[in-house]
């Protein structure tokens, strides 16, 4: 996720639209305080503050102070946002309906509040409060000198670092200004009067100010200027002086005007106090003509060097835009608006210029922005271009590591298949082997299941023993003489070769044990089902008293009575004991499959795989039982 270091302080409340300002709290502690007094509302980075109209998070600081920051999208990033100013004083403009909506409807006005800026200028430079046909005008951006000629205009009030200059002052006798303060998480608006060569007086409340029916401001020092302005008209004239007298104390004045105008550099002002001094030329002689005329080249010289300056920069500028140079119109109109700040008079020619530069900047500000959406755009298509790219690359790595691991697996897949196959064809030659012995079978049946050994015993090929494979040859053997010509006997025939073994006959079981040999039956069948080897131990705890202690001749006994009715191409169920109870299976089953008519590996080795090979058989045979 993405992490907003732009501590961004100020905010507005429920709407992006909305001129609704608040401080973020700087102390983890009023933080705290804070959310809980505003749970519910959202933070937005309002578009009267220039900013994007996102929504916002507060956050909470450990290092640093306590902010809000932008929400990130879903991909974790956050949003492009072209907000310049984020400290406590971004939202000042908007404090200014909070600090005097109230204060005005109280007076009988109806506000109405508009929040204005320019093409250079952010939002809110200029805060109009409209009341009734009159206007205040506060000009909050010190960037942007006020128009105190243009007509209609208003009454104009300075936010803070607005400069006025000497000359503006001195006429119009006094300026309001305006700044906030902070108040924990609120910003409060306090008003000032600033007079010339005293400063700005701020030592009064908001209450005791009123907006006269001109719209004008009426701080409690221009009431007091005012009334001393009145007092002033109606005292007794003074009696002139003498002009010899008058004229040394005008002139001295005069003199340190102009120089103190050039010290500042109040180009209007040094102007108007030059054209004052020559007009004063006549009147003077001696040393206060020396001292005055001495003035009167300084301020000369020095205006010369500002239109040289300025006739510099105008003419550069005119040729950065014939030239489309957007780095130089961009640097040198700043340099001419401040120049313009000391002498806001124009020529014609100059304003042409300057208006020719604010359009061409403002085309190649929108062309330039035009070509980074343009880039923009490009690089999300190359991110996604190559995304896809990466995508269908690790697709194929996936499709190619699957395929390579089923080519690794594959022998080894067919492998265990022909395993299988061929215990399973082992455990087809020893059942069709008993059958052959046990019973008495037709010579067609006889050679059917010949033909059916023999290719058992090729596709087991080396799994059999060589007693098994003996006895396939043995009873291939006898099915070729059969064909040869021998007939059908019941003393030489195949089939009569299973009744030399001795087979223990299921009738002559105990009768304690029947009742022993079903109980295990049914365990066994139960095994079975569940694909699961038995023991002895096993038995006797999962069967109770229903398995009484046998030995193991009477274990024997009930094996065979168990698997005596087993189909000839069936696997015998005593194989699951068998192959889990490997003492008994080498010590005791042989007996079992001999009693079966069935073969048993001398091998101990052998014997496993043949109980291997029988154990797969039942679980195959009884999986759908």
């Amino acid at each position: 996720m993405g992490v907003d270091n732009r501590q961004i302080q100020t905010a507005v409340l429920a709407d992006p639209e909305s001129d609704d300002p608040v401080v973020c709290p700087t102390e983890p502690d009023d933080l705290d305080e804070f959310r809980e007094e505003l749970s519910g509302i959202t933070f937005w980075c309002g578009v009267l503050l220039g900013g994007c109209g996102g929504q916002l998070l507060t956050r909470r600081g450990n290092v640093r102070v306590s902010h809000f920051a932008h929400f990130p999208d879903p991909d974790g990033l956050l949003p492009q946002c072209g907000r310049r100013s984020r400290g406590v004083a971004s939202a000042d403009h908007l404090y200014v309906r909070a600090a005097t909506q109230t204060w005005l409807r109280g007076q009988g006005h109806t506000p109405r509040y508009r929040y204005l800026g320019g093409d250079d200028a952010p939002v809110g430079s200029l805060v109009e409060i409209e009341l009734g046909g009159h206007k205040l005008l506060l000009h909050m951006d010190s960037t942007e000198p006020p128009d105190w000629d243009a007509a209609e205009t208003g009454d104009i009030i300075l936010g803070p670092g607005v400069r006025v200059d000497d000359y503006t002052l001195a006429r119009r006798g006094y300026v309001n200004r305006v700044r906030f303060a902070s108040e924990g998480n609120q910003r409060v608006m306090v008003l000032g009067t600033e007079l010339p060569h005293m400063g700005t007086d701020w030592d009064f409340e908001l209450a005791d100010c009123t907006v006269d029916g001109q719209g004008r401001l009426i701080t409690p020092v221009v009431t007091r200027l005012r009334a001393a302005r009145a007092a002033e008209g109606q005292s007794p004239l003074p009696r002139p002086r003498r002009e010899q007298e008058e004229g040394p104390v005008q002139i001295g004045a005069l003199t340190r005007l102009i120089n103190t105008a050039v010290r500042t550099k109040e180009f209007g002002a040094v102007r108007q106090l030059r054209d004052t001094a020559e007009l004063q030329v006549p009147r003077c002689e001696g040393q206060a003509l020396e001292h005055l005329q001495h003035a009167i080249d300084h301020a000369n010289d020095w205006i010369d060097q500002q239109d040289h300056a300025r006739r510099r920069l105008f003419a550069d500028l005119d040729e950065a835009v014939r030239h489309g140079h957007v780095f130089e119109v961009s640097t040198l109109i700043p340099e001419i608006r401040k120049f313009l700040l000391r002498d806001n008079v124009t020529a014609p020619q100059e304003t042409d210029i300057l208006d020719a530069a604010d359009t061409f900047l403002r085309k190649a500000r929108r062309h330039a922005a035009q070509k980074r959406r343009e880039e923009d755009e490009r690089r999300a298509a190359a991110t996604r271009e190559r995304e896809a790219r990466h995508a269908a690359h690790a697709e194929e790595q996936k499709r190619r590591h699957a395929a390579q691991v089923q080519e690794r697996e594959a022998p080894l897949v067919t492998q265990a298949q022909e395993r299988k196959a061929r215990n399973r064809a082992r455990g087809q030659v020893q059942s069709i082997t008993g059958r052959l012995r046990r019973e008495e079978l037709s010579t067609a049946q006889q050679e059917q299941l010949v033909e059916e050994l023999v290719l058992a015993a090729k596709e087991a090929g080396d799994l059999l023993t060589t007693a098994e494979q003996r006895k396939v040859e043995e009873w291939a053997e006898r099915l070729s003489s059969s064909a040869g010509g021998q007939e059908e006997s019941e003393t030489t025939s195949p089939a009569a070769q299973p009744q030399q073994d001795t087979i223990t006959d299921p009738a002559q079981l105990p009768a304690h044990l029947v009742p022993a040999a079903a109980a295990v039956r049914g365990a066994l069948k139960k095994a079975a089902r569940e694909r699961t080897t038995t023991s002895w131990n096993r038995l006797e705890h999962q069967l109770g008293s229903a398995l009484p202690s046998l030995s193991n001749n009477e274990r024997v006994q009930v094996l065979v009575r168990i698997d005596h009715s087993t189909a000839g191409d069936e696997p015998v169920l005593s194989s699951l004991l068998a192959a889990g109870d490997p003492n008994f299976t080498y010590q005791y089953y042989r007996d079992v499959l001999y009693a079966l008519g069935l073969d048993a590996p001398d091998d101990d080795e052998d014997l496993r795989d043949v109980v291997k090979a029988d154990v797969e058989q039942v679980f195959t045979d009884w999986r759908l039982r």
